[in-house]
C-alpha cells in the first residue's frame, strides 16, 4: 500500500514529466496541445505539493507548500494575454517553487542511500526550476527562451522521478 509520500511523490513526479513534454518544442503537437500539457503539468504539480504528510518536518511542510503556491501563481500566467506579463510571473512562480524544493533538501549527514538519491533528485528540481525561470532574460519567444525553458523543464522532471523512485514506504 503507498503511503502519502509516495502518492505526492508520484503526482508530482508526473506533472514535471507532462510539463517537460508540454514545454518541449514539436512538430507532432500543436502549441494549444503543448500549453494544454503544461497546465495540465503545473496543476497536477501543485496538487502533488499540496499533499502534505502529517508527519513530515516542518520544513518539508514549508518547503511544498511553497512548491505549490509556486506552481498555482505559474499556471496563472498560462491565462495572461500580454506575453511579457505571462513571462515575468511565470518567473516568479518558478523561483516560489524553487524556494520551497531548497527547503525540501535533507541537509543532514549519515544519509541512506536512498535519502541521498532523493536529495540529488530535490536538487536537480532546484536546478531544472531556476534555468526555467532565468530563460526569462531573454526575449519570451526567442529561441534561447525556448531552449532554456524545456532544459530546465527536463533536469526538473528528472529530478522529480528520481525523488518518487526513492521515497520509502
Amino acid at each position: 500500500m503507498w503511503n502519502v509520500s509516495q502518492i505526492s511523490s508520484w503526482i508530482i513526479a508526473v506533472g514535471t514529466v507532462i510539463s517537460a513534454i508540454g514545454s518541449t518544442p514539436s512538430q507532432v503537437l500543436s502549441n494549444a496541445m503543448l500549453r494544454d500539457l503544461n497546465i495540465i503539468g503545473d496543476a497536477l504539480q501543485a496538487v502533488g505539493s499540496g499533499i502534505i504528510p502529517t508527519d513530515a518536518d516542518y520544513l518539508d511542510k514549508v518547503g511544498s507548500q511553497l512548491g505549490a503556491i509556486g506552481n498555482l501563481i505559474t499556471l496563472e500566467s498560462f491565462f495572461i494575454e500580454d506575453q511579457n506579463t505571462s513571462s515575468l510571473i511565470s518567473a516568479q512562480g518558478d523561483f516560489v517553487q524553487a524556494l520551497g524544493g531548497v527547503l525540501t533538501i535533507d541537509y543532514s549527514g549519515n544519509q541512506s542511500i536512498e535519502d541521498a538519491l532523493n536529495n540529488i533528485g530535490n536538487v536537480l528540481q532546484v536546478i531544472g526550476t531556476i534555468y526555467q525561470a532565468l530563460s526569462i532574460k531573454y526575449p519570451s519567444n526567442s529561441q534561447k527562451a525556448q531552449e532554456m525553458n524545456t532544459v530546465g523543464s527536463w533536469i526538473q522532471a528528472v529530478g522529480a522521478v528520481l525523488s518518487a523512485l526513492t521515497v520509502d514506504e
